[in-house]
């Protein structure tokens, strides 16, 4: 992953091409080492949804269901890592389209590694989740009987849920504190990302008791 100047970049469409500054530029990670293609499909090719429906139809608990059934627990809570953080930094835009199976011996899926992570909210205020988590879009809060919904749903043990909702807020606040990067940003929208972890991560510390 690294800045590139855009104007070293060829094959972009005109508009595109006519930007200045910057683009990032990430290695795909469904190519190989020899740039071999690496099958992968999204949640709206598994669950036959077309793109516009990308927003509709179902849930993350679907989500978590088929990869309970494909991963395991290892690509389920990842998926609820992800969603928690999602929730965390006010990312409403996690549609069927940016959750991933990936096949890297072509037969095994695998939970892919994440991508199309940021903070919509200093875009969007008020924005809701793009899906239905445990019966609610909000992004102000996460509730335990959000998450027994959520597992109820989707048929998993609830037990190991909720910790890792607090893992994954206590993790993330620590990081947002120490984070060096997160100075690039305008004042506006570093305060804005910082008050949605901080607000949130205070309704998972009330609902645990702290």
């Amino acid at each position: 992953m690294e800045l590139v100047d855009m104007s070293d970049i060829r094959g972009l469409p005109a508009d595109a091409g006519a930007m200045e500054g910057k683009a990032l530029a990430v290695r795909r990670f469904d190519r190989g080492t020899r740039g071999e293609s690496i099958h992968m499909e999204d949640f709206a090719q598994v669950f036959a949804v077309y793109p516009e429906d990308k927003y509709h139809r179902h849930s993350y608990a679907d989500i978590a269901s088929v990869l309970w059934a494909e991963t395991g627990e290892a690509g389920t809570y990842e998926f609820l890592r992800r969603l928690v953080f999602s929730v965390l930094i006010g990312n409403a835009d996690m549609h069927l389209k940016n959750w991933s199976l990936l096949y890297p011996d072509r037969r095994t899926p695998v939970l892919s590694p994440a991508y199309d992570f940021l903070s919509t909210l200093p875009y969007i205020p008020g924005d809701e989740l793009a899906l239905g988590f445990g019966g609610s879009r909000s992004l102000r809060e996460i509730t335990p009987d959000q998450v027994r919904r959520f597992a109820d749903t989707a048929r998993l043990p609830v037990s190991p849920l909720w910790k890792i909702v607090i893992d994954t807020t206590e993790r993330t606040v620590a990081a947002w504190e120490t984070l060096a990067e997160k100075d690039i940003l305008s004042e506006k929208m570093r305060g804005l990302i910082g008050d949605q972890i901080f607000s949130v991560a205070k309704t998972v510390a009330r609902a645990t008791g702290k």
